[in-house]
């Protein structure tokens, strides 16, 4: 590896854009650092062994999609992909307690980990001190992560290889910011529910792209009802920011049904109707995690556990 130290590659929230930044709208991703991966190697007489040769194999499957790429010239900041694959032949693998379908960039982790540790451009030597061309980065790691699910915007490989919150504005720049979540007794609390089953990004966002295109779905609303959501959470306006997140939960509900398991919908709904909480996606949906906004967490925690749903606070 060109960088010998270990570093732990958070995991991600994208708290407010899924689906929308696909027309273009805002975005505003967190590190969830409650889970994290990094670079490791395993010995023969390892515990893990079983896991740790399934990574391996599996980043050995994605060497080849890189290396295609580096052939093709695809990449503004080179890879030392022969010292990969190299380190793969010695064991290397990415130890990870990311939940993977959840929502969570468990795939962006690994893509982060991989670009920092075998980058040959210097960048990681700046990443401190934010001089980097984001939007050719962005771009880059989009692609190397496009490998997991046919498509991707190149934020959650962004948010961990950074370890930062950042907004995604509407002329699609990338602008860091200090945001933090249930700290100091800030409202609202945000927390996560565990729908206890997977999802899959690739086939809901061809459903979505699909809808959008046939007009079953208003793109348009979807987008301003985020955009709108985000500006008022950002403001901290209370009145507003539970208006538009209140919308933006019935818009979601009734509009993206393949995206909310049907064990959450009932809870989804009484939110929506006893006004204790919100629920919106988490990600592109379809399982994993919910996302959720409520005033007095304790009270909604309650609730979940009491309908079997594991919830804790970012």
């Amino acid at each position: 590896m060109i960088i010998a130290e270990k570093r732990d590659f958070f995991a991600k929230i994208l708290l407010f854009g899924e689906y929308s930044i696909i027309d273009g709208g805002q975005a505003l991703i967190l590190p969830l650092k409650k889970f994290s991966g990094h670079i490791d190697f395993f010995a023969e007489n390892s515990n893990n062994r079983n896991t740790a040769a399934d990574s391996n194999d599996s980043i050995r499957r994605y060497l080849k999609y890189l290396q295609e790429l580096d052939k093709l010239k695809k990449f503004t900041f080179p890879l030392d992909l022969e010292s990969l694959e190299s380190d793969l032949a010695k064991g290397l693998f990415f130890k990870s307690n990311i939940p993977q379908g959840y929502g969570a960039g468990s795939s962006g982790s690994l893509v982060a980990a991989l670009f920092y540790h075998y980058s040959l451009s210097g960048i990681e030597l700046n990443f401190r001190k934010f001089n980097i061309d984001f939007d050719n980065l962005r771009k880059q790691l989009a692609l190397m992560e496009s490998w997991f699910h046919g498509n991707s915007s190149g934020l959650d490989p962004l948010s961990s290889l950074m370890g930062k919150p950042f907004i995604l504005d509407v002329n699609k720049k990338i602008r860091f910011q200090k945001i933090s979540v249930n700290s100091n007794g800030s409202r609202p609390a945000v927390f996560l529910v565990d729908t206890g089953q997977p999802g899959k990004t690739k086939p809901l966002v061809d459903w979505f792209r699909k809808e959008k295109l046939h007009k079953r779905l208003n793109a348009l609303l979807l987008n301003d009802l985020s955009n709108e959501t985000l500006t008022a959470f950002l403001d901290k306006d209370d009145w507003l920011f539970w208006n538009y997140l209140a919308q933006l939960s019935i818009f979601q509900l009734e509009n993206m049904k393949p995206m909310i398991p049907e064990t959450i919908r009932e809870l989804w709904d009484e939110g929506l109707y006893s006004k204790q909480y919100n629920l919106k996606l988490c990600g592109s949906g379809g399982g994993g995690f919910v996302l959720g906004f409520c005033k007095d967490y304790p009270f909604v925690k309650e609730m979940f556990d009491k309908s079997g749903f594991r919830s804790f606070l970012m």
